[in-house]
């Protein structure tokens, strides 16, 4: 019988996913994420449409662009592994930092209005390598000028349909700041007829009277707590977000739950051990109000390859990890959206059943 060493690369794809019970084209999209892709023209990353080999869905993925030894590449319109076509290129542009954004059909509103590119000091961060095409806008007034282009821009006749506005930002650097910011955000959307929620990707907010008055001047909130990894923290992130404890984070979603504020956390799956991933979302688990923001580690140049943990050196530990966290949130009724994250661990299935929705 031939080795797994000896089978087409292809063919070792499709054994993993026999072995693990994970959708060949999910296998084919972690394995993309977790590897990157030869270098394309002069982009470190790019954005992506693909429509995977067998599917009749689009669907968005970003990729580092910096693996020279990488079995990835983006060439004749397609995807290709190992010189074979797995999936073809349908759209396809420079990953930059840009001020607004839009999932889920224009649906949820994307905003990088407080200079997220200039944030610097976690490793794996691609914040160093992409272009920069935000700024930072302080204002109610500067606030309300962007939502009134976003609105020209798609022809929309006021905001009134969106049901999330998500800010993703690691420059503030106190409370008060975020929580301004955000209330200014409110002020500024309502004058365009948005009742939906505002959501904030941050790790400084973590005082119950904070939450308190984050509630009562922003309305209704979903507050992402920007986690990343449970080992090594200190060498990994920036000092204001590896002083943030799986037990203090656990506490702040309790309180966050109590304020009838929706709360999660982001994670990336490669900088832990196997063991310390697991037990890490399995503690958190239970204290989310929504499915957490789980991606995979991608590497942009080989001094971001070193953070990577030595377990998450093979595929198997992320097949692995994806069946056991859905053991985990099994009892939670939750499950991922694909919209809200390009790098998850689920495409198309998420414990045995369809991941529905929008995938752009």
């Amino acid at each position: 019988m031939t080795s797994m060493a000896m089978r087409p690369a292809v063919e070792q794809l499709r054994a993993l996913s026999e072995q693990f019970e994970v959708p060949f084209m999910d296998v084919i999209l972690i394995a993309a994420n977790a590897e990157g892709a030869r270098p394309l023209r002069d982009y470190p990353r790019a954005r992506m449409q693909l429509r995977p080999i067998g599917s009749d869905e689009v669907w968005q993925i970003i990729l580092p662009f910096d693996n020279e030894h990488s079995r990835f590449e983006v060439a004749d319109g397609a995807v290709k592994f190992e010189g074979e076509p797995v999936a073809d290129v349908v759209a396809l542009e420079n990953d930059d930092v840009v001020l607004t954004y839009l999932r889920a059909g224009g649906n949820s509103i994307t905003l990088n209005t407080h200079s997220r590119s200039r944030c610097t000091g976690c490793m794996f961060c691609p914040n160093v390598i992409e272009d920069a095409s935000d700024d930072t806008l302080t204002s109610e007034g500067q606030l309300a000028e962007l939502l009134e282009w976003l609105q020209a821009d798609n022809g929309w006749p006021d905001l009134s349909h969106a049901e999330v506005i998500t800010v993703c930002s690691g420059c503030f650097h106190y409370p008060a700041m975020a929580i301004e910011h955000m209330s200014s955000l409110r002020r500024a959307a309502e004058r365009f007829g948005f009742q939906g929620r505002l959501h904030l990707l941050s790790s400084v907010l973590r005082d119950r009277e904070d939450l308190v008055r984050l509630r009562e001047e922003c309305g209704p909130f979903h507050l992402t707590l920007t986690l990343e990894c449970f080992e090594r923290r200190q060498l990994l992130l920036k000092d204001t977000k590896a002083s943030l404890t799986l037990e203090r984070s656990a506490e702040i979603m309790d309180d966050c739950r109590e304020l009838d504020i929706l709360a999660d956390f982001t994670y990336v799956a490669g900088l832990d051990s196997y063991e310390t991933a697991v037990k890490g979302v399995s503690f958190l688990a239970p204290h989310v109000g929504t499915f957490p923001r789980i991606q995979v580690y991608q590497a942009h140049n080989d001094y971001m390859r070193r953070a990577r943990h030595r377990d998450a050196e093979d595929l198997g530990y992320f097949l692995r990890l994806r069946r056991e966290l859905e053991t985990v949130f099994q009892p939670t009724g939750l499950a991922p959206r694909s919209w809200e994250n390009y790098r998850p661990l689920w495409y198309s299935r998420f414990a045995d059943r369809p991941v529905a929705g929008p995938r752009v």
